[in-house]
């Protein structure tokens, strides 16, 4: 067996052990023709049944590995459809829960834009602040958050310098870029 890896390129070890087994299943088969006497054929009136073979022991076993990896797929397939329906049952009743939320505002828009969250006294950008504001501009008396964005502002001293800013020379800024108005 060593013969036969040393003439055989270098593979991954399954490629190996698949062909290791291979040769170990010729060298038992060889041994076996060999082993069995050579007696005349019986009479054609009484021929016993075939015994099964090496050939027929390694196609049951293709068989047996073929019939399970189908049952492993099918069972794993029956999961995804689950999984699958499970996600659409959760996600009917959060959009319902949602679009039940924005039904009870008379009156309410979504509205797209940008006004920049301005720091409240403790420090922290005030958002909500800001999605008022940005409903009163467009019309609109009262407002409330969806959705937000940060940029980095820095200056273009650095690009001039050739080196890039670290996260203290540049300002946060937090925008509101989606309300609901009302």
């Amino acid at each position: 067996m060593s013969k036969i890896s040393a003439l055989l390129p270098s593979r991954g070890a399954g490629t190996r052990i698949v062909l290791s087994a291979c040769a170990v299943l010729v060298a038992l088969w060889a041994r076996a023709e060999d082993s069995q006497p050579s007696v005349a054929p019986p009479p054609a009136t009484q021929q016993p049944p075939p015994q099964p073979g090496l050939v027929d022991a390694v196609g049951r076993w293709f068989q047996d590995g073929a019939s399970g990896l189908k049952s492993g797929m099918q069972d794993a397939q029956q999961r995804l459809e689950q999984f699958g329906r499970q996600a659409q049952e959760t996600t009917k009743d959060v959009t319902g829960a949602v679009t039940g939320a924005v039904v009870t505002l008379p009156n309410a828009r979504m509205i797209t834009a940008q006004e920049r969250c301005v720091p409240a006294p403790n420090g922290a950008p005030d958002c909500q602040a800001a999605a008022v504001t940005l409903c009163r501009t467009k019309g609109f008396q009262a407002g409330r958050l969806v959705d937000t964005k940060t940029e980095q502002k820095c200056s273009g001293r650095f690009l001039l310098e050739g080196r890039s800013p670290n996260s203290s020379d540049c300002a946060t800024e937090i925008f509101v870029t989606r309300a609901v108005c009302q």
